[in-house]
């Protein structure tokens, strides 16, 4: 009777260490909120720090490592070492890096960065924050169209103001690439760039690339970019640039 006895208390032992100890829910929160982590700075209010702490967080690390492999700093990536910014566009497009021949067409970034993925995108992240941090007011909200950011005080016993990123804008994103910016004419009111970019492969340790010709502009589409990016290609993507951009990496 013993025997019998404890087979039957590891019996629902095992059954209860195979239940998921997060709800669906819990789990979908915990992702939207990790991704959302690499739009927060040290300007903003509640900054990383104070949501890195929580439970949430955790849990949201911990899927992202279980789908996608934990990261990897960025002096020993090589992935990072050969990101562009044109090259992260591409990536966010078509799922992949680009090769010598690819194209990225300014319709490609805007596809990426419209206001409905952006709105689905925000949405999803604004919304669990609310679940599942309802101590801590959410610092990003979108309207519009439109990111802003809620900024600390500059003066002491001030509310916290919002301020808007327009660095998630199609238009201002196409003319943050280098190759885009030089080949830009800007007169009076008037300015005229360039429709796409043909990359010409990795030169040294990044991927370069130039203005498609005429005749490639032309040239029939092989390949379909994603119409949806996910919340983890849009966070991905932000924190590439990132590393990118303070680590000059």
């Amino acid at each position: 009777m013993a025997n019998l006895k404890r087979r039957v208390e590891q019996l629902e032992r095992r059954q209860l260490a195979l239940r998921p100890s997060h709800s669906t829910q819990f789990d979908k929160d915990a992702l939207a909120i990790y991704n959302a982590m690499p739009y927060l700075n040290a300007r903003m209010t509640p900054t990383y720090d104070e949501v890195e702490p929580t439970a949430i967080y955790r849990r949201g690390r911990e899927l992202r490592n279980k789908l996608y492999g934990p990261i990897i700093p960025a002096a020993d990536d090589p992935h990072i070492k050969r990101y562009t910014r044109e090259s992260g566009e591409f990536e966010l497009a078509f799922g992949r890096e680009p090769n010598a021949g690819d194209m990225l067409r300014y319709e490609h970034l805007a596809l990426m960065h419209s206001t409905e993925n952006y709105s689905r995108h925000f949405g999803r992240i604004i919304e669990a924050w609310e679940r599942q941090l309802p101590g801590l007011t959410c610092p990003l909200k979108f309207e519009d169209g439109r990111l802003f950011r809620r900024l600390v005080p500059e003066r002491r016993g001030e509310a916290p103001n919002w301020e808007e990123d327009d660095g998630i804008q199609p238009e201002v994103r196409w003319l943050t690439i280098d190759e885009v910016i030089v080949n830009t004419q800007i007169e009076a009111e008037t300015m005229l760039t360039i429709p796409a970019l043909v990359f010409v492969g990795v030169v040294g340790v990044k991927h370069q690339c130039r203005p498609a010709t005429d005749e490639e502009l032309q040239r029939a589409e092989t390949e379909s970019p994603i119409k949806a990016p996910t919340g983890f290609m849009l966070g991905r993507q932000r924190f590439c640039e990132l590393l990118v951009e303070v680590m000059g990496v």
